[in-house]
Parts: C-alpha cells; structure tokens; sequence
C-alpha cells in the first residue's frame, strides 16, 4: 500500500449549508474508495447546548425569510464562542491519537480552533477548499490566519474567473445533452430559500418540471414532479447523504440512499437546465451533470460573484434575461456546450489534492 495512506486525512466541515457539506462528504467518500485513513468531522456538532439550539433555530428563520440570510451573509461569522470546551479537548486529543498529518478545510469556521491546534502539532498540513469563488463571511477568519494555509485547493477564483478544479464523481453519467427530455429541474439550495417553487407556473407550457422541495407537499399542478430529501434528515445529527427521491401519484415520497453523491443529481443529469440560485454548491452541480445554469436571485457577495463567474464564463444565465432572449433552446445548447469544453480541460480535484498529500508526505520523510 502506498506509504501515503498511512497518514490521516481529516476533513473539516459544517452543516451551515448543504454546499458546504455535500463538495466535502463526495471528497471524503473518494478518499475511503482509495483507501486513505479519512474522517470527517462537522463543527456544529461541537457546539454547547445553548449554540446547537440557537442553530436550529436560526436555519428555522431562514427558511421562513430569505431576507435574515441576506443580512447575516454581510456579517462576519465566528464560532469559536460556541464551542464546547469539553468537546473540543477531546477531539483534540482524538485527532493526535489518530496521527493527523493533513487537514482538508472546507469550512473557514475552523480556522480559529486549526490555530489552536497548530501551536500543539506545528508540523500538521491544513489546506483549504473554498467552494464559493469569493470569500465569504463563514471565511472572515482567512484575515487572521492566512498563514495558516499550506495549499489553497479551492473550486473556482472570480478574480481570476477561472474554474480551477472540477469534482469528478464516475457513478454520475449525464445523459447527452440532445437525448435529455423537455424538462428543467427547480430548487432553492440545501436550506429552500426564497421562492422558487413559484417559478415553476414560467416553465410548465413547455417544460416538464422536476421540482426540489422541502418535505412533503401536494402537487399543486400539471407538468411537475416533486422530488425530496427524507423529510426532517438532519446532517448536525445523521452522516452520510440524505435518503432522496420521488413524490409518486399518491403523493406518497419513495426514497432511495445514496452513498457516493446527493441523489439530486441523478435527476440534474437529465435536465436541460437547473433553475436556483447561484450557491457554490450549484456551480459544481452544473459541472457534475453538465447542465446550464438559470439563476434565481442571488443572496450575499458570494452569490454575486458566483453568478458573475457563470455569466463571464457564459455556462449561466439570469432567469430574467433567459426568458428575454429570442431563441430560449439555442441558448441553452451553447451554454452545455461550453461545460463539456471547460470541464474536459479543466483539473480534476481528486488527483490534485491526492498528489499534494503525496508530495508533502514525501517531503516530510525526507526532512
């Protein structure tokens, strides 16, 4: 077994969003598939009791006003004072019994508590990985502790409006854009922010519409299939990937589990377009299953820059200027084609990041 394996990998996450948790939950299962020594852990789960409570309450009101989320996008978000001291000590003493030489950080709510961690084992490697392509305000402690960083593996730059790695994920096989049905796929993001499920009526003339909701409901139309996570699935508590699937005639949801990827995606792969908003976590979703994005309005800086990113890159588009257009369904076949070109060129994450583990075990043996 390569000499690289013996080493522990630890994946650093939050449940602050799916889009955080789900890019990090496909890396850590790659690396298990490779046979690495990986775990994952998620800060919210080493919050006191008092933290875990004001979460769950705060994800609640989110979801009831997408206007709370766009306010708290513009605050500096730090954790460090919701810890459980108790909590922490131990997973301290876990990550040095489990001889950790290589922090993956897709969270910069860590960052603080990797400092800590740092000034007890100096010679352990912390890399980051944003997801967003600007930095937000779950990352205001980059500020602080850039020095911290040994390499930024980070998905997408909007500086440089580059793609600097795609997420590649073989279980996932999209279907040819020309064999894909009329249909479009509408969400609004791992927390079902805003209101998206009121686009739909815009696409149900000539679209069939596959629509991503929260829990259970009614189908309230023609042309639309609901489609859900387990309904109450709750990541501060349960791993892996939400059980996922399809609401049948008696509106009655069957799911099925999914161990590698977000079942969303099986259905993403066989879209036109995917209608939301532009969450990091969509960006890669487009890539993945190499479907154009229309957006829905954004919420905070990062959004916008993520958007941008898209429309610069001309793989997205805004809702609004879609439907203006003169030939709808051109447009989106040139849209798909530019993903097939940049995802074809662009680095795959997995091997970048296994070859930079590699690389830095090999200088640290030779040291």
């Amino acid at each position: 077994m390569n000499s690289t394996k013996t080493h522990t990998i630890n994946i650093l996450s939050s449940v602050i969003g799916y889009g955080i948790y789900f890019p990090a939950l496909i890396v850590y299962e790659q690396l298990k598939a490779l046979h690495y020594n990986v775990n994952m852990y998620i800060i919210e789960r080493y919050f006191d009791e008092k933290a875990t409570s004001e979460f769950e309450r705060t994800k609640t009101a989110f979801q009831k006003d997408v206007r709370l989320v766009q306010i708290a996008s513009r605050i500096p978000v730090k954790y460090t004072k919701k810890l459980s001291d108790e909590k922490t000590e131990r997973l301290f003493q876990e990550w040095s019994d489990n001889n950790t030489t290589h922090f993956l950080c897709f969270s910069g709510l860590w960052l603080d508590t990797l400092q800590d961690y740092k000034q007890q084992q100096p010679n352990c490697v912390i890399d980051m990985c944003r997801v967003d392509s600007a930095v937000s305000s779950t990352w205001e402690a980059l500020l602080r502790h850039e020095n911290l960083i040994t390499n930024d593996v980070s998905f997408f730059d909007a500086k440089t409006n580059n793609i600097n790695y795609v997420l590649n994920i073989p279980e996932v096989k999209p279907l040819p854009y020309s064999e894909r049905s009329q249909n479009v796929t509408i969400h609004g993001g791992g927390w079902d922010l805003g209101d998206f499920t009121s686009k739909t009526e815009q696409f149900t003339t000539d679209f069939h519409v596959n629509l991503i909701v929260n829990g259970l409901q009614e189908l309230s139309a023609k042309n639309i299939t609901l489609y859900a996570n387990q309904p109450n699935w709750n990541p501060l508590y349960e791993n892996g990937f939400p059980p996922f699937g399809r609401m049948d005639s008696a509106s009655k949801l069957v799911l099925e589990n999914y161990e590698k990827y977000p079942g969303i995606l099986t259905v993403l792969a066989k879209s036109k377009a995917i209608v939301s908003k532009p969450g990091g976590m969509t960006l890669m979703d487009s890539l993945i299953s190499e479907t154009p994005l229309l957006f829905l309005k954004s919420v905070g800086k990062n959004e916008n820059s993520n958007q941008q990113l898209w429309e610069t890159l001309q793989l997205g588009i805004s809702l609004e200027t879609w439907q203006k257009s003169e030939d709808k369904t051109a447009l989106l076949q040139e849209m798909q084609s530019r993903i097939l070109e940049i995802k074809t060129k662009t680095p795959c994450f997995l091997t970048t990041y296994t070859n930079l583990v590699a690389n830095s075990v090999s200088y640290a043996t030779k040291k």
